[in-house]
């Protein structure tokens, strides 16, 4: 995998350990710095990390800082990312399976090199538990909050503007990003995400919901579309060797 990696000074030698130990694994780090114990302003070396996760450049994307609470604000700045800050095994491994974190924040002064390690290695080896997770996550990108959970006391008895149909005026403009453990389809404002399981040696596997599971699990707006939608995806992934099976 292609993993971005930006620190301030205060992470300077927390990140370069982290560098090593991914190569070593077989991943492509692309470090946005810093390069040295000189103070600098973390969100110079954070967000360019961010962005090229955000854009499809690196799958993931580790920060770093003293704490770790600036790095993580900074990237969460930015349409797309989801940066957990994790200081134990645990966090690491929740923000995977129930966020599905595509980047992670380690506060550098906060936990030993060795528990650092443990995080990072938990965090990369976690996969996305999807059902009623990915409900949520497509949620935290959405501007379309149910009516029922909408408050406006002052517009109690206004009248409700109609409902328009899922399937009218679809916008035309379509994307694929591939990202860290999953692919996601955007169409306008809306989404969908595809689990993938990288390979290093072997294929990547990208999993796409059988045609029972898509009609059930699938917002209305993408429901009699899996063939379209499908299509599109492996026409953005071809450059990739890798193998669809349904679950």
């Amino acid at each position: 995998m292609k993993i971005a990696i930006g620190t301030d000074h205060a992470g300077f030698l927390y990140k370069e350990k982290i560098k090593n130990i991914l190569q070593e694994l077989g991943h492509e780090v692309q470090d946005f710095g810093t390069h040295s114990e000189e103070p600098v302003d973390y969100p110079l070396y954070i967000r360019p990390a961010a962005l090229a996760v955000a854009k499809g450049q690196a799958d993931c994307g580790i920060v770093l800082g003293g704490s770790g609470n600036g790095g993580a604000m900074v990237a969460n700045r930015i349409q797309g990312i989801r940066c957990a800050l994790c200081w134990n095994p645990e966090t690491a491994r929740l923000a995977r399976k129930h966020n599905n974190a595509n980047m992670l924040s380690l506060g550098a002064r906060m936990i030993s090199l060795k528990q650092t390690i443990e995080v990072l290695r938990t965090w990369l080896d976690t996969p996305f538990d999807r059902g009623r997770h990915l409900r949520r996550i497509q949620q935290i990108d959405s501007d379309d909050i149910p009516q029922n959970h909408r408050k406006h006391p002052s517009k109690k008895n206004a009248p409700q503007k109609a409902m328009a149909r899922p399937d009218a005026a679809f916008p035309q403009k379509h994307d694929v990003l591939i990202a860290f453990r999953y692919i996601k389809y955007l169409e306008g404002e809306n989404t969908l995400e595809f689990r993938v399981d990288p390979g290093l040696k072997n294929p990547t596997v990208i999993h796409v919901p059988s045609r029972k599971r898509w009609d059930s699990e699938m917002p209305a707006w993408a429901q009699d579309r899996r063939e379209e939608i499908i299509s599109r995806l492996k026409a953005k992934c071809s450059h990739m060797p890798c193998s669809w099976e349904e679950y």
